[in-house]
């Protein structure tokens, strides 16, 4: 038994040296970690709050379509105030639809560019390329039209970003180019897609099989 308590107690001697050597590593350490794992845990809250916020003034958004005034107000709090949320980019791309019928291409420009820099949803992205780049093309800016339809991030955007490149060439007069894009869309797009037969009829009018 004394043998024992021997043993003991330089175990107990040992853990008093390693603790007076390396303890208080260890104890900031701990206290790292914990902090770290506290500040994980924040940050998570503070998105959740944040994503709650800015569906609420999405939902503004929605209700507010006719009303100009509260409608440019609750799409531009989203995005100054809640950009890196889903609701932001969803916002923007309504905002951009709504200018252009109004007639405000300039507006809906901007707006389309913002979510094409902003967004973190590369269908959104891709998306606001399709359609900035009818707009460039209405414009006759055939080149920057066709930069931003050269490649989609998402590959089930392929068939689009092809036609769109197809129109954009017969837009600009070359009938040639437009032709092979329009082939290389009705490769890509899905045989039961709406635009389908329109591509078909674009590349028929070309007098291109």
């Amino acid at each position: 038994m004394a043998a024992f308590d021997l043993q003991e107690q330089e175990q107990i001697a040992s853990l008093k040296d390693w603790w007076h050597s390396w303890g208080k590593w260890a104890a900031v350490a701990i206290a790292a970690v914990l902090i770290g794992f506290a500040a994980w845990a924040g940050w998570q809250n503070y998105q959740k709050s944040q994503i709650a916020k800015a569906a609420e003034v999405y939902a503004q958004i929605e209700a507010n379509l006719a009303e100009d005034g509260k409608f440019k107000a609750a799409v531009a709090l989203l995005k100054s105030d809640f950009a890196k949320t889903p609701y932001a980019p969803r916002a923007a791309l309504i905002a951009a639809k709504l200018q252009y019928l109004k007639g405000d291409a300039a507006g809906a420009r901007s707006e389309l560019q913002w979510v094409i820099d902003n967004s973190k949803e590369a269908v959104l992205r891709d998306t606001a390329r399709l359609r900035l780049a009818s707009i460039l093309q209405e414009d006759k800016k055939f080149t920057e039209a066709l930069a931003l339809v050269k490649t989609p991030e998402e590959d089930g955007f392929s068939g689009l970003f092809a036609e769109s490149r197809g129109d954009i060439y017969q837009a600009k007069g070359e009938p040639a180019a437009a032709a092979d894009a329009y082939r290389q869309a009705i490769a890509k797009l899905p045989k039961d897609a709406p635009n389908l037969k329109l591509v078909e009829i674009k590349l028929d009018v070309l007098g291109s099989k």
